[in-house]
């Protein structure tokens, strides 16, 4: 049975580990075998930016690095692939807690005011770096930051970040987490290495699946769903299948489809995506509704509506702040959501 020593964070799922105490990283081999090599030949760059969608193990791989390198600190005697993680380990413990002295993990920060983690990393998390950076490494090796993920920062600590970037202590590894790559600061991209990662295939998603304990659709048809509506993501795959997810998508698609729209089936959705402990399903419906609308914009851009997929773009835009509005704000979330079905019921009817 999983049992989680990882500091809780602001996306944590339950029986789903963190990345830090996550031993499994299936798939990204290129990636994996680049980055061990260029830190046996010396050559590893300053700052790393890992780009990708989320949920497909970015954080895990940046983890995964970070112990190779205090595992190895004499990087000629470094093996030429990532170890396998050693869960016995006083390094990986250390990790999977938040407690190596070696790293640095900033995230979303938990307000203890609020009672809730804070939308963005701030500028006072950034300005951690400065402390961690001051202290010498007690066995000289490296010391390791982790932005996970990096388009979380606002702007203020996006440029703070930037100074360190630019003038970093040896022996100093800056990795960047990033989900959506356009959302960094120019500066900061040009200063990072930036390793694009694909989601992962199907086979791959089931394996990782499988190892982690999650029960998949029995049905042939329920299956290929999941994988499809996943998008090569365990974290959407596990929402999916634990979160009712499937539920929730089949429904928009439902909606979305009829030629009025069922104000009724809508409400019911809102009862269902709200309320106490409904904050994954509420943001599997923002979730839902975004990924739809940028699908509906790269159809119409295909299609040669340049004028459509212009609308529906800044439709996604809309809705995208909408949704940080509800969140910083605490506004009406069910009224949020029926807003949001009525804004694309209108948006995609001459798509249907």
């Amino acid at each position: 049975m999983f049992e989680r020593i990882a500091p809780e964070q602001h996306d944590t799922l339950p029986d789903i580990p963190e990345p830090a105490e996550n031993p499994i990283l299936v798939g990204h081999d290129s990636a994996r075998s680049m980055l061990a090599g260029a830190y046996r030949a010396g050559k590893l760059h300053h700052a790393l930016l890992l780009a990708g969608p989320r949920g497909i193990g970015k954080a895990t791989l940046a983890f995964h690095l970070a112990l190779h390198l205090f595992t190895h600190p004499d990087h000629a005697m470094a093996p030429d692939n990532l170890d396998a993680t050693d869960l016995g380990t006083q390094a990986f413990r250390l990790l999977a807690q938040g407690a190596h002295p070696g790293l640095l993990h900033l995230t979303r920060p938990y307000s203890e005011r609020d009672k809730k983690f804070r939308t963005v990393i701030t500028v006072d998390e950034i300005r951690r770096v400065n402390r961690f950076l001051s202290m010498t490494a007690s066995d000289g090796g490296y010391r390791v930051v982790i932005v996970d993920p990096a388009d979380d920062m606002n702007t203020s600590a996006a440029n703070a970040l930037l100074k360190n970037l630019e003038e970093p202590p040896p022996r100093t590894l800056f990795i960047l987490i990033a989900h959506s790559f356009g959302r960094l600061l120019p500066t900061i991209r040009s200063r990072c290495q930036t390793i694009k990662l694909q989601p992962l295939g199907a086979e791959g998603l089931e394996e990782l699946l499988h190892r982690l304990g999650m029960e998949l659709p029995t049905g042939e048809e329920e299956r290929r769903l999941l994988i499809e509506r996943s998008g090569g993501s365990v974290r959407s795959a596990v929402l999916l299948t634990q979160f009712g997810g499937l539920e929730i998508a089949a429904t928009v698609e439902k909606i979305l489809g009829g030629r009025t729209l069922d104000v009724a089936e809508s409400f019911r959705l809102a009862e269902a995506t709200v309320g106490r402990d409904r904050q994954v399903q509420f943001d599997l419906f923002n979730r839902i509704a975004l990924d739809r609308t940028a699908d509906a914009a790269a159809q119409a851009a295909e299609d040669g509506q340049v004028e459509q997929a212009a609308r529906l773009a800044l439709l996604w835009e809309e809705l995208a702040a909408d949704t940080r509005e509800v969140e910083v704000f605490n506004l009406d979330r069910k009224q949020h959501v029926m807003g949001t079905m009525q804004r694309l019921h209108a948006a995609l009817g001459n798509l249907r």
